[in-house]
């Protein structure tokens, strides 16, 4: 049995239970049910599309809040934003105009229903976020050659671009920092070695998927800092216990003496001439009062 590693991306794998909501969500005959979508205006929206994808959206919110369970409704928040980038924007495709018209519709919401706040359940929604997303699902929708709507491929073909887009993200992970990304890919590496086994494809498709690696901060930092403790504990054996070190220490004690007798003849120096300076001052003093007399 596949044991499958929680994220925060997981809805790229399961969503068939939120698009079913959200395909559902919306009068047969065209009436309106949510009347405060009838003036929604969006720049992302076609005008005479607005008002009825608004009310999509809201009627698909609702039904998340009904469930009442967090990890649902922020699996389901994270589909509807796929969704809008697939299905809703034609034009002007980018993430951050993605979670634009997403808030837009979770303000809608909040018009129809004040009390409910959906920001409250939603868990590093970021427009970095929604690009990793959607290369997730992606990476599914061309796995997933039992669905005929989201891959158009043939079986072996949809299963090689799959293997050759995880190795692209696979790189992407090892570069970046986002741990669910990496855990999510682990979880399709699974599931496409799990389908291997009993795959017909031929011996030119990958049967295993590298493993995915991660790029470890802590041994990034530590190694330099290892380095240099090494370089010291180097230089102090150098140091005592090496005639080279008896060297270099004979050295800095004769530079440390011509400094210290340099030291001492500018300081004899300096006090000289004050001295001097003093006698002649008291000299002019001397001769000024025996002029008067």
């Amino acid at each position: 049995m596949l044991s499958t590693k929680k994220t925060i991306y997981n809805v790229a794998n399961s969503f068939e239970i939120y698009k079913r909501e959200i395909d559902n969500n919306h009068s047969e005959d065209g009436s309106r049910i949510i009347e405060d979508c009838d003036k929604f205006i969006s720049p992302y929206l076609h005008e005479n599309e607005s008002a009825n994808i608004c009310e999509r959206a809201v009627l698909y919110l609702n039904s998340l809040k009904a469930n009442a369970v967090s990890d649902y409704i922020d699996q389901g928040c994270r589909y509807l934003c796929i969704w809008i980038n697939n299905n809703v924007i034609e034009n002007k495709k980018s993430p951050i105009n993605v979670i634009n018209l997403f808030n837009e519709f979770l303000r809608k919401f909040e018009e129809y229903d004040g009390d409910y706040k959906f920001k409250d359940y939603l868990k590093q929604f970021s427009t970095d976020m929604l690009e990793n997303l959607m290369k997730l699902f992606e990476l599914y929708s061309k796995f997933n050659i039992n669905n005929k709507e989201i891959s158009s491929c043939n079986n072996c073909d949809c299963v090689k671009a799959s293997a050759d887009l995880y190795n692209k993200f696979a790189d992407e992970c090892y570069a970046g920092d986002d741990n669910d990304f990496c855990d999510e890919l682990e979880n399709f590496k699974q599931t496409y070695e799990n389908y291997m086994k009993t795959s017909s494809c031929p011996e030119t498709i990958p049967q295993i998927l590298p493993p995915i690696k991660r790029h470890n901060i802590g041994a990034t930092v530590s190694i330099p800092f290892a380095i240099i403790l090494v370089i010291s504990f180097f230089l102090f054996i150098l140091y005592k216990f090496t005639p080279f070190g008896l060297h270099v220490s004979s050295l800095l004690n004769r530079k440390k003496t011509i400094y210290n007798d340099l030291e001492q003849d500018t300081n004899e120096f300096i006090f000289n001439s004050k001295k001097l300076d003093i006698n002649s001052e008291n000299k002019k003093y001397s001769l000024s009062y025996h002029s008067v007399e």
